[in-house]
């Protein structure tokens, strides 16, 4: 028996090392695939311009960032040696990095849009089922009681019931619909999956390419306090299975290119490459599903050589620091997945190669499992900010503004050494005129020369000619301003929208234009971002909960709604009119819900409304509290009762004003009256009087007649009011002129003088 063991452990290894040979074959090709690419070179370029390093300032100790270029030695045993260049001392090293603040912009930009705090860039609904939608719609005509024969039913029956049951199943898929997008959305809260994606939108923006992988089953560990009997509290730690998202570096995943195209998951095989240190890999000894004979070789040989050069100019090493770990997802041969540890047995045999993912470490198969997703997906993810054509990887902020900052970069540093030409003049010295009396030509402040005695000049200006160097300011700044302005147009990213004034427009239009023009790049980012990342990715989390939840509740026939372009996108951009129409929905005319657009306008301000708001308990307890509603009628005596106080009002003070007018009036009459029986006057004297006289009591009978359809009209208003119509009211006619412009709008051709 331990021969046949011995035997078998033999072929199994043998087995094993055959499968590590064609998979570092794989790998091997992978590697070449992408560094012929050049994608590797644009990498590198674009982290030194996001870092605002260049060939000048790679060397001095004033860089902006300490990473170093290294070049392999052409013997094997050869060291690696720095390679940053060399630098004079009269050259400009300055770099003036513009690509950094742009690139952090945009990330933030989007960030900020796509993952708000308060929302959700997908939801889950439920598959809308044709029959069912079909039966409720052709029954909403058919009288209740009416017997309907539905195919699947063993007799007919009444259309109210077939009806309600149709009802019951739509009822009860979307609160399935609803656990399953709850339960989701706890997986991704616990692994933080709002900060990953948010790295993986920096990676976009700076290189072109942001990654992560999931949902990656991970056991977690959690505590809890316990009540035991008798009153006693005890700690419970419980492990448990879930599923997470976590990032990935763009420089360790290697898909199937060029096979796979501008989608990773087109191709066969997708690697991805990690560090482990020797205390890592010695505990991984004993865990589930680990080849332990083979960690143990792994463990003798010591870490080998990194196989990738890339990583290898950026930090090299050479048989120590940690190991290098690789992982594969892709299919598998039947039987090597067994001999890897696969347990295959749940699998169909008709077919001949099953998803495996495969650990390697120093060319060794440490573990080989089935993909935990029935369906074989890779678990990974690229959110690309611009698309290549042909390729999975992207274009991003750097690479876009590299133009501008190359250009930039170069007027910045002619400025800056012109300047330090221009601060001091050049000189051009006949030196068989002068004599320095330091005995040195090196020159300072005070410096003395005297002339020879045999000299043919006695001038020292004819000795000593100022040679002044142009600064050029002025035309070197000019073309650095119209390169800023070239990044902004580049890059689609007004210097405005992020947090700068900049050349802004000074009519309302023309913020309008730019704001659009700005939305129009943001569109497409979130498509992208809803197309690479959320359909995908919570496809994979929905197959998840289907395949491994424990709650039936949760599961059923779903829709994965991607909503960041939709949604997410448009209420950004219509935050700027939402105060107006927070305004505009107190107004009943318009017949908005107060308290939804309140909230809304909360989230556009970063505020989470339900802060503010009442909680239902609390306005439960406020209804209570205040009694139930009255009854419409005692509302409308109520109203009616305030609008007759009103209407008695306005009489009493109407009363009042035209009293006193009238009072007025004969005053001034009496006063007439007095004149004419106290004094002679003449003839014209008298019939001036009797003028005025005449027009005041032309006067009073206007008040009089204004008085009484004043009066009328007012009682006609509040009728109207009381009884809730909005009509348009035949005014009666202005009688006599106000002496200022009474409230309201004359009728359509009149004026109030009419």
């Amino acid at each position: 028996v331990r021969e046949q063991q011995k035997q078998s452990d033999a072929a199994r290894i043998e087995r094993l090392d055959a499968l590590a040979l064609s998979l570092a074959g794989k790998r091997r090709a992978a590697i070449d695939a992408r560094a012929n690419s050049g994608i590797e070179q644009i990498w590198l370029e674009d982290e030194d311009a996001f870092d605002g390093i260049d060939d000048l300032n790679r060397a001095t100790d004033g860089a902006q960032g300490t990473r170093h270029r290294y070049l392999k030695s052409k013997s094997s045993a050869g060291t690696y040696t720095k390679n940053d260049g060399e630098t004079s001392p009269n050259v400009c090293t300055l770099l003036p990095n513009i690509t950094g603040p742009y690139t952090e912009a945009g990330a933030a930009t989007i960030a900020d849009m796509l993952l708000p705090l308060d929302d959700w860039p997908f939801g889950v609904g439920p598959t809308p089922i044709p029959e069912l939608v079909g039966i409720t719609e052709q029954l909403k005509t058919v009288p209740d009681d009416q017997q309907i024969q539905v195919p699947g039913m063993a007799q007919p029956a009444p259309a109210s019931q077939v009806r309600s049951q149709a009802e019951q199943e739509m009822d009860k898929a979307k609160k399935c619909a609803e656990k399953a997008e709850t339960r989701i959305k706890d997986w991704l809260t616990e692994c933080q999956w709002h900060g990953k994606s948010r790295r993986q939108i920096d990676d976009a923006a700076r290189v072109g390419s942001g990654i992560t992988k999931g949902p990656i089953p991970q056991r977690k560990k959690q505590y809890a306090w316990r009540e035991q009997e008798g009153g006693v509290k005890a700690l419970e730690i419980r492990e448990e299975v879930k599923p997470v998202t976590d990032n990935v570096d763009y420089w360790h995943l290697y898909p199937d290119y060029p096979a796979c195209g501008e989608n990773i998951h087109n191709g066969s095989f997708v690697f991805e490459r990690g560090e482990v240190t020797k205390k890592t890999l010695a505990d991984l000894r004993g865990q589930e599903g680990y080849i332990d004979s083979q960690i143990e070789i792994c463990l003798r040989e010591g870490p080998q050589k990194f196989e990738v050069d890339a990583v290898e100019r950026r930090q090299p090493t050479l048989n120590e620091g940690p190991y290098e770990i690789w992982w594969f997802h892709g299919d598998l041969d039947r039987e090597d997945a067994i001999a890897a540890g696969c347990d295959c047995q749940k699998d169909s045999e008709t077919y001949i190669s099953v998803p495996a993912v495969i650990t390697m470490v120093n060319g060794h198969v440490i573990r080989g499992a089935l993909n935990h997703l029935d369906k074989g997906s890779f678990p990974y993810d690229i959110l690309v900010w611009r698309r290549r054509a042909g390729m999975p990887w992207g274009q991003g902020i750097a690479r876009q503004i590299r133009p501008a900052q190359q250009a930039i970069t170069a007027c910045f540093r002619a400025l800056m050494e012109n300047a330090g030409l221009s601060a001091k003049p050049m000189l051009a010295v006949l030196r068989k005129y002068l004599t320095p009396t330091d005995g040195t030509w090196q020159l300072f402040g005070g410096k003395v020369f005297e002339v020879d005695d045999d000299a043919d000049v006695r001038d020292v200006k004819a000795a000593i000619l100022t040679l002044q160097i142009d600064s050029r300011q002025a035309e070197l700044l000019g073309i650095i301003q119209f390169n800023l302005k070239l990044a902004e147009d580049i890059t689609g990213q007004p210097l405005l929208l992020q947090g700068q004034q900049g050349q802004a427009p000074d009519t309302v239009g023309g913020l309008t234009i730019v704001n659009n023009n700005a939305s129009v790049v943001k569109r497409r980012i979130a498509r992208q971002f809803d197309d690479q990342k959320i359909e995908p990715e919570i496809t994979r989390y929905y197959d998840y909960l289907m395949q491994y939840g424990e709650d039936e509740e949760e599961k059923g026939l779903f829709v994965i709604d991607a909503r960041a372009s939709s949604v997410l996108v448009e209420r950004d951009i219509q935050n700027k009119g939402l105060m107006q129409l927070l305004a505009a929905a107190a107004n009943p005319i318009y017949e908005v819900n107060p308290r939804n657009a309140y909230a809304e306008a909360a989230k556009a301000m970063k505020i989470d409304p339900a802060r503010l708001q009442y909680t239902p308990e609390e306005i439960d307890k406020k209804r209570k509290e205040a009694g139930p509603p009255p009854m419409p009628q005692v509302e409308v005596a109520k109203i009616r009762a305030q609008a007759d106080a009103q209407i008695t009002a306005a009489e009493i003070e109407s009363k009042e004003k035209i009293a006193k007018m009238q009072a007025d009036a004969d005053m001034v009459v009496a006063a007439i009256n007095e004149r004419l029986q106290s004094a002679q006057l003449t003839s014209e004297e008298q019939q001036t009087l009797a003028g005025i006289k005449a027009t005041l009591a032309g006067t009073a009978i206007k008040i009089q007649a204004q008085e009484r359809l004043s009066n009328a009209d007012l009682a006609h208003d509040m009728d109207t009011q009381v009884a809730g119509h909005m009509v348009d009211l035949h005014k009666s006619k202005q009688v006599l002129t106000p002496p200022t412009e009474p409230r309201g709008r004359a009728r359509p051709g009149r004026a109030f003088q009419q």
